[in-house]
């Protein structure tokens, strides 16, 4: 703030200043000077000084009375978003660890601790029933409805980061599979949770098939892999690891009318691994079929429509564009026939815009292979 500047005071410095510079009196030039330089030192001494010297107080952070840290937590969830976080048995760096918390491991507010809320630590209790203290500036405490979105969000920036090693991102998925088995999330949210673990799962063992991780060399890796064996299969050809699609696919067949079903169809897609076919013919249908074509057939509206319907169209046209060089040689197999007919049958109950640019292409391959 400004200080309150007495104004006789400023009159008389003024007044004081003119005489002294402008004044009748006979005063040597370097007196003259000497007299005005006095006055200004002693005006910036009295008027400025105060100014710059005014003294600046910091403000303390304002500290939460203990009855509303004990509300906030009340009506709040925990989220672990971090790898090894310390439960410690008293709220103090320094008190004993009782063991150390995984990413996203369930923990609630302990409403039964004896001791007073503080705005540093928070009193947890653990599935097993094992109480103890967590700093809280590590954690993320959010309202009980955010709970599910800011986990699947923070387990999804670290499965996508490459800095995170690929034990951490076992520890990722398996916490994830395991939230989502307790029955706590039902419907929209049970198969959205679901589906994102089978893709923190997908993009786990990618890392593991990139970094060529053999589970025989690796116990921890082996036990990882039985624990969701039902979920994988293994091609012997590349020695490498895939999600299997149906567990997408069957997972959004069973929950047919949720709005996170299309996600899933997109996941179960995008896990088909990749095969050479070559020149077998069945074995390129085969993969359009249960792939991007499934996908249209099932959710003609869906989000990833218009990407999958070209690239259907691109390898369709590919094939059929010389309809002589189509490897439909006499006798032609009953598997090929198969895999037309239900291309067909898929293709007539897609969206009318994809139906007209891929029946075409299937029209061709059947007058070719069964006539």
């Amino acid at each position: 703030m400004m200080p309150k500047l007495n104004l006789k005071f400023l009159e008389s410095f003024g007044f004081l200043l003119h005489f002294a510079s402008k004044g009748n009196l006979r005063f040597s030039d370097s007196f003259r000077f000497h007299l005005v330089s006095f006055l200004i030192l002693i005006a910036f001494k009295f008027v400025v000084s105060p100014l710059s010297s005014e003294p600046k107080f910091q403000t303390k952070p304002k500290q939460s009375k203990p009855s509303e840290i004990l509300k906030r937590d009340l009506n709040s969830e925990i989220v672990i978003p971090v790898f090894g976080i310390n439960l410690h048995l008293f709220a103090d760096e320094k008190s004993d660890v009782l063991r150390k918390l995984k990413f996203g491991e369930p923990v609630r507010f302990d409403k039964d601790s004896l001791e007073s809320p503080k705005e540093d630590w928070i009193p947890v209790k653990l599935e097993d029933g094992l109480s103890g203290f967590i700093k809280r500036s590590v954690v993320r405490s959010v309202p009980a409805k955010q709970y599910l979105s800011t986990l699947v969000f923070e387990a999804e920036k670290m499965i996508l980061s490459k800095q995170i090693d690929f034990l951490a991102k076992q520890e990722i998925a398996d916490t994830i599979f395991a939230i989502s088995s307790t029955g706590k999330f039902t419907g929209d949210e049970f198969i959205f949770l679901r589906a994102k673990a089978g893709f923190f799962l997908k993009k786990t063992v990618d890392l593991m098939n990139e970094k060529g991780i053999k589970p025989d060399n690796d116990p921890n890796t082996l036990e990882f892999l039985k624990r969701h064996q039902t979920k994988l299969l293994y091609d012997y050809s590349s020695g490498k690891y895939y999600v299997d699609a149906n567990y997408f696919w069957k997972l959004l067949e069973s929950y047919p009318k949720t709005k996170h079903s299309d996600y899933a169809g997109y996941l179960a897609t995008e896990s088909i691994p990749v095969i050479d076919c070559g020149v077998d013919l069945r074995c390129r249908l085969e993969e359009i079929r249960k792939g991007k074509l499934r996908y249209l057939y099932l959710f003609p509206t869906g989000n990833y429509v218009a990407l999958y319907t070209k690239d259907v169209v691109k390898v369709l046209d590919s094939m059929t564009k010389d309809p002589d060089s189509i490897p439909c040689f006499p006798p032609v197999k009953e598997a090929i026939k198969s895999e037309i007919s239900q291309m067909i049958r898929y293709a007539s109950e897609i969206g009318p815009r994809e139906k007209k640019q891929i029946l075409p292409h299937l029209q061709i391959l059947k007058k070719e292979c069964f006539r």
